[in-house]
């Protein structure tokens, strides 16, 4: 027999059954439903907690976040006066010492919380920002057992409850689940993990120079300064104008699809008034061309005479003189070609060839001559910007794919469009003919499109 729930009253289907044994099968039927909506309700309340901590979404949670933020701030700062200040800290460390526990039982309330609730415990732990969190927590209480387990009047003891103290700037990390800091610090796909490689093969170098400085097998105080400045100053700019060169040509071809693909859209609806889907179909086939023709890196105009000669041919039965509809045909052909062709308009390779080598060369001299920490934080720097200034110079020049495939046009317009699932537009709605009037848009003879069933 089977039992169903409808709206709060239990229906049975099948055979009959005496009367206690249709009440046993009753209650088995409400304790499975009770059960499930309670499993449900329970794992709403979780995700709801969790939720709470992870994505904020209303006043309270983020007065919560702000209040935990906050609280960061503050651990980070009573860490530097310990170290920093002490006199002040020995005046007031009571305070400290009180303002830190309550600080640490927050952050542990909070990672407690997140951990119960997630629907997957192992995958939260191992997440970056959840070590991030336990870190933040974990010494705390090594500290507070610390002197319970050894004698911290001892040597060693203190240094490392000293190091467990210290640890608390590490909760500065967890300002990392603020949207700006994640956003900021964001890693894939960008240029400073396509330019990681160089800077850490130039840190290596500053570092064995450095060693070398340290022992007095390299010279040092060369008061190369100035001219390292100069010309960093030169190479920058030379990198910037080719930024600025090769980010017009990226524009205008954006640009250019977007009109292509309005043109293909508007000629499209034409010819399906005149001819239903024989506008959709070459357009289309017209369209998926283009693109492929685009994202080569070889293909040139010459890719699109077969696929141009199809759709001039589509419109060539419409019009018997050329008129309005020639002119979008021509208009899309100018466009297709510009593009195919900019496309292939790189920058020369000697011109390209010497910025790379003077960047490297110049990055190389940073390293080897410029000494202590002013050299290594210019061989940091100067390596991400000057460096990853070119990577996104040849990403914008190669347009599509480029060499280090950061950056591509948007070519989301003219893929919606070529998709073979789209809905043909039908913007312009056929309407009856009188027999024997020509299929053109216009009755009149002149300057209309003519065309015949």
């Amino acid at each position: 027999m089977r039992v169903q729930q409808v709206g709060g009253v239990y229906l049975t289907f099948g055979k009959c059954l005496p009367r206690p044994e249709l009440l046993e099968t009753l209650r088995t039927h409400a304790r499975k439903t009770c059960g499930k909506m309670t499993r449900e309700q329970g794992n709403t309340l979780s995700q709801e907690i969790h939720d709470f901590f992870e994505r904020p979404s209303n006043p309270v949670a983020w007065t919560v976040q702000a209040v935990i933020y906050a609280l960061i701030l503050f651990s980070v700062a009573s860490a530097a006066i310990e170290y920093l200040y002490t006199g002040m800290f020995d005046r007031y460390r009571v305070f400290f010492t009180r303002a830190e526990h309550v600080v640490l039982g927050v952050f542990t309330i909070e990672y407690v919380a997140k951990l119960a609730t997630a629907p997957s415990r192992r995958k939260f732990a191992v997440k970056p920002l959840s070590i991030i969190d336990f870190l933040a927590i974990f010494p705390g209480y090594l500290a507070i057992l610390l002197p319970f387990v050894v004698n911290t009047s001892e040597v060693r003891a203190l240094r490392l409850l000293r190091l467990l103290r210290f640890s608390r700037v590490l909760r500065i990390l967890k300002l990392l689940r603020m949207e700006f800091f994640g956003k900021l610090f964001r890693f894939n796909n960008t240029i400073l993990q396509a330019v990681l490689p160089v800077i850490v093969l130039f840190i290596v170098l500053k570092g064995i120079v450095w060693t070398l400085e340290y022992h007095g097998f390299w010279v040092r105080d060369l008061n190369l300064g100035e001219l390292f400045a100069i010309i960093g100053f030169a190479l920058g700019i030379a990198l910037a104008q080719k930024v600025a060169t090769t980010y017009e040509k990226f524009l205008g071809i954006e640009e250019s699809v977007v009109r292509l693909a309005a043109s293909l859209s508007s000629l499209r609806e034409i010819i399906d008034y005149v001819r239903p889907g024989e506008g959709t179909c070459v357009t289309h086939a017209w369209g998926s061309a283009f693109l492929r023709a685009l994202q080569d890196r070889e293909a040139t105009s010459s890719a699109m005479v077969l696929p141009n000669r199809q759709l001039y041919q589509a419109v060539g039965t419409l019009e018997q003189q050329p008129a309005e509809m020639a002119v979008t045909y021509a208009q899309l052909v100018e466009t297709a070609t510009y593009c195919l062709n900019r496309k292939m308009r790189l920058t020369p390779r000697p011109y390209d060839s010497m910025l790379q080598q003077a960047t490297v060369l110049y990055l190389a001299m940073l390293a080897l001559f410029l000494p202590g920490w002013a050299g290594m934080l210019s061989v940091l720097l100067g390596t991400y910007v000057l460096y990853g200034l070119y990577h996104l110079t040849q990403d914008l020049d190669s347009i599509v794919g480029g060499e280090f495939r950061l950056i591509s046009i948007d070519l989301s317009e003219l893929e919606r469009f070529v998709q073979r699932d789209e809905v043909p537009g039908v913007g312009l709605a056929a309407e009856p003919r009188p027999s024997g009037q020509a299929s053109g848009l216009s009755p009149e003879g002149s300057g209309s499109l003519q065309g015949s069933h």
